[in-house]
């Protein structure tokens, strides 16, 4: 079996999956900051309460998740690139 590996490609490919992930976190620290403003701890109301609730639980458990999942995909894609050109230069 051939395969044709496009490393350039690929780096650039795991580059824009680094940006990608850098420009979300700033931007859920943007609206982090934004919802903790607009809604500050204190404010007694179901509404407020659920809201920041909500938030911190996504905040602090699902968005770092997902970066790290993005994280590894970009490592992921590196590795295979090292290894497959390894791989290349054994043949």
């Amino acid at each position: 079996m051939n395969i044709t590996i496009n490393p350039g490609a690929a780096t650039d490919d795991a580059a824009q999956i680094d940006s990608l992930i850098q420009t979300i976190e700033e931007s859920m620290e943007t609206l982090d900051s934004a919802i903790k403003n607009t809604i500050p701890s204190g404010i007694q109301t179901t509404w407020s309460e659920t809201v920041r609730e909500n938030w911190e639980n996504y905040y602090t458990s699902d968005v770092p998740s997902a970066m790290e999942d993005m994280k590894l995909s970009a490592t992921n894609l590196r590795l295979a690139i090292e290894q497959a050109l390894k791989y290349d230069q054994e043949q």
